[in-house]
């Protein structure tokens, strides 16, 4: 079913840590309000129209972007009447629009004490807990919420969410719409159309619905309307084009130079002409450097907003362009949109390790993609349905992985024990990062290394002094790293359009000790490492 602008034309056509989490909140003793009331009529009617007075005036400041206005509103209800179901309601979902997680799951879960078949709080504390990372746990909550209302919006919109993540972007596209149909004030469902149409490469679809999100959205959030237009301008101008195209041989395998970094670097053609690109799994889209662009001819065709990235002030200028043509090996990619922005590295790296691009998921989806550290080669296998075979033997782990809302592979991670803890598969960048949120909450301050910092080169400019983490051992489904220093961040960029809380990146440090396998059909990893992974130090 097809999108079209404007909102007519649009409506018409269109446990994962659970209980732990729960546990604590129910920790949280409930209060019983006993409300007297006056023993007049002229009272209860005062007392009526008061609330119906906050209650419109709360709506009417989330319409604004007000959440904090709206928080107020709503828990002034909750004062005058403890037993305001809908005032709880909207204070919750209040608190989830001004990202407060644990304070909307704890009004949620509240509602559900008394009444355990209340649709729409077991969809709030569905989006609360995704937002915090408890994919499996807000899944759970989404479907009780549609088995006891196949009619709440939220719900499928959070069910929508969860099908991206997990590579299902048809079925994501669907509840979204079905989403936008119940509920066509809420802006959100849209972006998860849109995100699931771009995925699909139905950039029409995706600009459309872009559109009306600027429609419907607050105008407050200026930088996010910035960078929607971006957006906009650049899927219309993808509109009509095939991108992607692929030619040449079925299978291929290309050399890489691990760099002293430990990132793979491998040689391309750029519009026929050689660059270095950096093999980056940590990147949903192909990105080229601004100088490197200009001189091999790949010009900017839209522009809009800044993007979140590490680095300097955590921001950069969005700029996009478009790739002629650009070969790995004997395949050659036609019509590659990309990212162009500055580069911040170090021009005292050898001529092998000064990189000109990153080759993003945008391209290394359309194969089954396997990176050989060991062999310093990575093999891209293009076949219909090609799939990695279940392993037969012992030393190869298949992991499940989902992808953030900006496209990047996240995989469930312990770290010293702190289990389920989402993470970043990065082959581009060197070291394991943990975030500092992760760090505080997780209570291993007293695993910084004391005298030990580092400078961090990221997409939006350098970060100085970086404290360090010692982590004794770091599990992905059983295959341990131990004695790992990671680097300890601020993702609060990274986690403003992650979808769902990420704690840390595993890097080239990890990585470089398997052969890696990625089967984005499927939304697999395997991993066989090159040594025993218990002993590796």
């Amino acid at each position: 079913m097809k999108v079209y602008s404007g909102k007519s034309n649009w409506t018409r056509s269109r446990k994962i840590r659970l209980l732990g989490f729960i546990l604590l909140i129910s920790a949280l003793t409930s209060s019983t309000a006993n409300v007297q009331f006056a023993d007049t009529t002229a009272t209860q009617q005062n007392s009526k129209e008061t609330s119906s007075k906050l209650n419109r005036d709360a709506k009417k400041a989330m319409r604004a972007g007000k959440y904090d206005d709206a928080i107020k509103l709503f828990n002034l209800m909750i004062d005058a009447d403890a037993d305001d179901v809908q005032a709880r309601l909207g204070a919750s979902y209040a608190y989830l629009k001004a990202q407060e997680y644990l304070l909307s799951l704890e009004r949620a879960i509240g509602i559900l004490k008394t009444d355990h078949n209340n649709a729409r709080a077991h969809a709030l504390a569905g989006v609360s807990l995704l937002r915090a990372g408890f994919v499996g746990g807000a899944a759970a909550q989404f479907q009780q919420a549609i088995n006891i209302n196949g009619k709440e919006a939220l719900a499928f919109g959070g069910a929508a969410e969860i099908d991206y993540y997990e590579g299902r972007p048809k079925d994501s596209r669907g509840k979204a719409l079905y989403a936008h149909v119940l509920d066509p004030e809420e802006p959100d469902y849209l972006v998860t159309y849109a995100r699931a149409s771009s995925r699909l490469e139905d950039f029409k679809e995706a600009a459309a619905a872009y559109e009306l999100y600027l429609d419907i959205a607050p105008i407050n959030d200026t930088e996010r309307r910035d960078r929607i237009r971006g957006l906009i301008q650049f899927y219309r101008q993808l509109a009509g084009l095939q991108v992607h195209q692929l030619s040449g041989p079925s299978i291929t395998e290309i050399p890489f130079h691990l760099g002293n970094d430990r990132r793979p670097y491998v040689k391309v053609k750029v519009n026929g002409r050689d660059a270095v690109f950096v093999i980056d799994t940590g990147s949903g889209f192909t990105v080229i450097s601004k100088d490197v662009a200009k001189r091999l001819g790949v010009s900017e065709i839209a522009r809009g907003g800044k993007s979140q990235g590490i680095g300097g002030n955590g921001k950069f200028q969005i700029v996009y362009g478009l790739i002629k043509s650009l070969q790995l090996g004997d395949v050659k990619v036609r019509m590659v949109p990309c990212f162009v922005r500055a580069f911040h590295s170090d021009k005292d790296r050898p001529a092998e390790e000064r990189a000109d691009g990153f080759i993003g998921l945008s391209i290394l989806s359309h194969f089954l993609t396997e990176l050989d550290y060991k062999e310093a080669r990575i093999r891209l296998d293009r076949r219909d349905n090609s799939t990695f075979a279940v392993p037969s033997t012992p030393d190869v782990t298949v992991v499940p992985f989902r992808t953030t809302q900006n496209g990047l592979i996240s995989v469930e991670t312990e770290f010293d024990g702190n289990q389920n803890l989402n993470v970043i598969l990065d082959s581009g960048a060197s070291s394991t990062v943990i975030s500092t949120a992760a760090v505080e909450r997780l209570n291993l301050g007293d695993q910084i290394i004391k005298n030990q910092t580092a400078n961090v080169i990221g997409a939006a400019g350098v970060t100085e002094n970086v404290k360090m983490l010692f982590v004794r051992k770091c599990s992905l489904a059983g295959l341990q790293q131990t004695n790992l220093r990671a680097l300890v961040l601020d993702f609060g960029a990274i986690n403003e359009t992650a979808g769902f809380e990420q704690s840390g990146i595993l890097g080239g440090d990890f990585l470089r000790n398997f052969r890696l396998t990625i089967d984005f059909n499927r939304a697999l990893l395997a991993f066989q490492p090159h040594t025993p992974s218990e002993t590796h130090q």
